[in-house]
């Protein structure tokens, strides 16, 4: 039964992060605004950096009244995913993290809840804190696991 609920909460957040990231149709959008990661990105998990992840590689996209940050890692065993919404108070949609190789989420879409994420934005420069939900991929019986985050990026 345990294995049953990770693995659909992993499809869910998986679900939202492709809903998040998709377009409605195929008419010309206004101008996208895209920037990289600096000296100014941070990406911690548990308090320390997110090891593998290099913040340089993290990139920031404002199109189409969301915000979609993401990041690559060498190796590929570290990464990030945000969908958030472009207000004046950002609500995060969907979030995915891979640490240790266990993947977690935050959601907040159509529906379902996994996890929580707070949005703090000061200039061009959020920061997104929070609890991320997942199953530990080591130990699926074992329950599911909670990482706290916060993640600082500069979007253009």
């Amino acid at each position: 039964m345990k294995r049953v609920i990770a693995a659909a909460i992993g499809t869910i957040g998986c679900a939202s992060a492709l809903v998040g990231c998709s377009s409605g149709g195929h008419s010309a959008s206004p101008a996208s605004s895209v920037s990289t990661g600096g000296g100014g990105t941070q990406v911690q998990v548990g308090g320390t950096n997110l090891p593998g992840l290099d913040p340089a590689s993290v990139t920031c996209v404002k199109q189409g009244g969301k915000i979609d940050i993401g990041s690559g890692s060498a190796g590929g065993q570290q990464a990030l995913a945000v969908v958030m919404t472009d207000e004046a108070t950002p609500r995060v949609e969907s979030l995915a993290l891979v640490v240790d190789g266990n993947a977690v989420s935050v959601t907040d879409n159509m529906g379902a809840k996994v996890g929580s994420a707070k949005v703090a934005v000061e200039g061009k420069t959020y920061t997104i804190t929070g609890q991320a939900q997942g199953a530990d991929m080591k130990n699926p019986m074992a329950g599911m696991i909670t990482k706290d985050f916060s993640i600082k990026v500069t979007c253009g």
